[in-house]
């Protein structure tokens, strides 16, 4: 599956009307095929086919019928973990010329057999090759690829010989490499079997490159083909840059954009361009390697000088007339005369200044050229948002698939392949940092160990930075200069970030960890993202890169008190406990909380989850209780079972060391719910017993019956129905001795659900109407509501429909009354199923289609999507 062949698949579809078609794709990464939206639209089934024959489902993720490209993910194990993905290229449509050798490999008709055995054909593959000439189908934005392969007749006049190619991914060679730039999307008859249309990826890519998939193959770092030529000497010799490196990767998009902003108006004015971004993230590299590309451009100079290692702007000044060759005597004395001299030389000729590292804009201001013809690239750590006249380009750390090829570059594609997944691991590690990337790699080569020994050092978070340094250069030396130019209170504030333990955070948790108010928060966070400290995340949200993080923390260990840093942590822990506190201890939160919780919990759910695991492993247990707590409701509200059993595992751990019987109870028995609902049933009754054995040494019955009441609901999970009545009856016996009527009214509706699973609907609706009667003499609407409900599905089990709608009527009028948007929805689901049962399509498509709207109005998914499954399945009217 490796090779670029194998990776051609069938794309299967059948459709409701006209049976089964048969396209073309490609795997363009481990679980991702890219193919022509033609062959998916209105599939009722769409499949996967391997050349070996393998078949898998699959589902569209995006499709673009405007540009007739689609995307699928196919479900299950396809493609080996490690397959690393296509990468991917944009023609260049402003240069005259060829892009190719290309080549794709599809499934035509004219390969087709039938297999005895099935009743869906198979096709052979064919591989195409050709070129594609960067001139034509301008007007409709096409590619024409003109294929030196001839097909075998198809047979009918007007029937295409290449007839199931559609959907082939062509690739495109340059050098060694190999690049997706484009998809078969037809062939037009007329024009003969040596033309075919191809849907070009590059303005599909740029809309795709943020999603999940999208960052995953790299769809924001296109490489322009055709490469343009070497560069051709320069005519004077005016040159100081540094050499061009063999291995620089992946900066093709970032090279375009500088090239046509130099460039596109050099005559007219003094292009300037501010390349800018963390340490370490290769701005020298890009801006040098873009200098060399320009070579055929700024024929008479093209000259770099490191300002940061400059005193003055003027010594600075020096240094560029050193390389036009001013130096010694030759140099002017007065500082007026050394000005007019360096703008004079800048006007000979097309000159390129490269000014690196550039910390502040008054170090350039002085150093810009007054007229058109030369260009100016600053490399910096900051905007220079006072530097007028730039256009600024940010430059961000690698995607992995890059960061991966950078790193294969230097230590040789044998050693990648004889571990590719411990590499993979590494550059993880390194969150795409090119010098972080070249140092492992460098280390790799010299000291002649294997990936997975070199991966298990880095894997040390409290060493990771220091296993990273190098001979002359290393991650926290290049860090070091950014931190010690902030001011002392935005210092101070950026070491206490280090010790959130989420992936990104809000200026007012930010606020709360570093101890000051919000306005000063904001206005020191906005220092550090000037500084590429830290990244905007989105609105309100930012993140440190993951090395920044652990020097953050370095520098809190090495320049603060443990008491301190300890204090810090233990504030945005607080955070997160308020803000939780604030919404979910209001009446009815864990069952319907407030949209406001919903939605802040869609963005902080795996950050409180980390804080809370850093927060275990720190021994701040009554927090961690505390916190967890809270997070119930919004956990089962949202289906998250997989974070309720991780934190409530974490919560009863917790909760026993501190001694918190209530809160290991509640936790147990949470826990015990999330392992019934991830299908571990097995693992929960243990939790139960160890719940039982808690609540009895708490001297409080009411709470050993409920503890009772959810041991039992458990068991009738497990269809233990019988085993679920000996528990109601202890609980029965329990709520009786303490003359507690509210607490057997509750349990009434436990004990029935447990006879209608056993098919005594009639002992069920006994139990509710005891229930129900003794409800409305205490006069309690709620209660009555209770006994409603479930005594109207005993009725439907019984066949009484007219009875169960008669209680129905009255639950649901009470849940409008009171605006109760879940429980109505709940009730007229029920009632849903009683029209259903009792032959009345009509009227439960009503019933339901109400609690549809209602459920998506309270942002409720899954039960959303249970109740629209019921709708497809429902019957039409006669």
């Amino acid at each position: 599956m490796s090779g670029l062949t194998a990776r051609a698949v069938e794309i299967l579809r059948y459709g409701p009307t006209d049976g089964w078609h048969v396209g073309s794709g490609y795997l363009v990464g481990r679980r991702w095929v890219l193919t022509a939206a033609h062959n998916v639209v209105d599939a009722e089934t769409l499949l996967v086919r391997r050349v070996d024959g393998a078949e898998r489902p699959a589902e569209a993720v995006a499709v673009d019928e405007a540009r007739d490209l689609a995307m699928l993910a196919v479900t299950g194990d396809f493609a080996p973990d490690d397959l690393p993905p296509v990468r991917f290229a944009r023609v260049d449509r402003s240069r005259t010329g060829e892009v190719g050798p290309c080549w794709a490999t599809g499934f035509p008709r004219w390969k087709e057999r039938r297999l005895e055995s099935a009743d869906i054909r198979q096709r052979d593959s064919a591989q195409l090759k050709g070129v594609i000439p960067t001139g034509s189908n301008l007007r409709t934005n096409l590619l024409e690829l003109r294929v030196s392969s001839m097909p075998r007749s198809a047979g009918g006049r007007g029937v295409s010989e290449w007839q199931g190619m559609s959907g082939s991914v062509v690739l495109a060679q340059d050098g060694s490499d190999e690049f997706a730039v484009g998809v078969v999307t037809e062939h037009h008859v007329p024009e003969g079997v040596s033309v075919l249309t191809v849907a070009p990826l590059d303005t599909w890519a740029d809309t795709m490159r943020d999603t999940p998939w999208g960052r995953e193959l790299g769809l924001g770092n296109l490489v322009r083909l055709p490469r343009p030529p070497g560069p051709r000497p320069p005519s004077s010799g005016h040159v100081n840059l540094r050499r061009s490196l063999p291995d620089f990767t992946d900066r093709d998009e970032a090279v375009a954009k500088a090239r046509t902003l130099l460039t596109e108006r050099l005559t007219e004015t003094c292009p300037l361009v501010v390349l800018h971004g963390m340490a370490g993230v290769g701005k020298t590299e890009l801006a040098n390697e873009l200098a060399h590309r320009l070579a055929s451009t700024f024929t008479y100079a093209r000259i770099r000088v490191d300002v940061a290692a400059t005193a003055t702007a003027d010594a600075a000044m020096v240094e560029v007339l050193a390389a036009f060759g001013l130096s010694g005597d030759r140099l002017p004395r007065d500082p007026g005369q050394r000005r007019r001299e360096f703008q004079k030389r800048l006007r000979q000729g097309p000159s390129l200044l490269l000014l690196d590292n550039v910390s502040e804009a008054r170090q350039a201001a002085p150093l810009l050229p007054e007229t058109p013809g030369t260009a100016v690239v600053v490399t910096s750590r900051t905007t220079l948002a006072s530097l007028d006249g730039a256009d600024r380009l940010r430059l961000d750390p690698l995607p992995d698939p890059e960061g991966l090829r950078l790193f294969e570059r230097i230590v040789g594609a044998d050693v990648v392949e004889r571990d590719r997944t411990s590499v993979r691991e590494i550059v993880v590690l390194l969150a795409g940092l090119p010098l972080a990337i070249r140092i492992a790699a460098a280390h790799l080569v010299m000291r002649r160990t294997s990936p997975a020994r070199y991966l298990s050092r880095l894997q040390d978070e409290t060493r990771r930075i220091s296993r990273l340094q190098g001979e002359d250069r290393g991650v926290r030396s290049s860090f070091e200069l950014s931190y010690r130019s902030l001011r002392p209170e935005t210092a101070r504030l950026f070491r206490r970030l280090g010790v959130l333990a989420g992936r990104d955070f809000t200026a007012e948790l930010v606020a709360r960890t570093g101890d000051v108010d919000d306005e000063d928060a904001e206005r020191m966070l906005g220092e550090l993202t000037d500084r590429h400290l830290v990244e905007v995340a989105g609105e309100d949200r930012y993140r440190l890169h993951d090395l920044l993080r652990l020097y953050a923390r370095e520098r809190m260990e090495a320049e603060e008190s443990d008491s301190a840093r300890q204090e810090a942590f233990r504030r945005s822990l607080d955070w997160y406990g308020d803000v939780l506190h604030e919404w979910m201890s209001r009446p009815g939160a864990h069952e319907q909380p407030p949209a406001d919780a919903i939605a802040w919990f869609a963005d902080e759910s795996l950050n409180v989850q980390a804080s809370l695991r850093a927060a275990a492993e720190a021994g701040e247990d009554r927090l961690v209780v505390r916190i967890a707590e809270s997070l119930y409701g919004l956990f089962f509200y949202r289906a998250h079972w997989e974070g309720m059993e991780a934190i409530k595992t974490l919560a009863v751990q917790s909760a026993r060391r501190v001694g918190d019987a209530p809160a290991e109870l509640g936790s147990l028995i949470h826990l015990a719910e999330a392992r019934r609902l991830l299908g571990r049933g097995t693992e929960a009754p243990p939790l139960y017993e160890r719940a039982l054995e808690v609540v009895r040494t708490m001297d409080d019955p009411g709470k050993e019956a409920w503890v009772l009441v959810h041991f039992g609901d458990f068991q009738c999970d497990l269809d233990q129905a019988e085993r679920a009545l000996d528990l109601y009856a202890e609980a029965q016996a329990i709520y009786r001795g303490r003359d507690d009527a509210a607490g057997e009214i509750w349990l009434a509706a436990h004990i029935a659900d447990a006879y209608r699973q056993l098919d005594r609907h009639a002992d069920a609706a006994r139990v509710v109407e005891q229930a129900m009667a003794l409800s409305e003499r205490r006069g309690d609407r709620d209660e009555v509501v209770w006994c409603a409900w479930h005594l109207a599905l005993a009725y439907e089990g019984l066949g009484r429909f007219a009875d169960a709608e008669a209680v129905l009527r009255p639950a649901a009028d009470y849940h409008r009354e009171i605006e109760n948007k879940a429980g109505l929805a709940t009730m007229l689901c029920i009632l849903g199923s009683v029209h259903r049962h009792a032959g009345r399509p009509s009227d439960a498509r009503r019933a339901y289609s109400e609690a549809l709207d209602l459920l998506i109005e309270i942002d409720a998914p899954t039960r959303a999507a249970e109740v629209r499954q019921i709708l497809a399945d429902l019957p039409e009217e006669d």
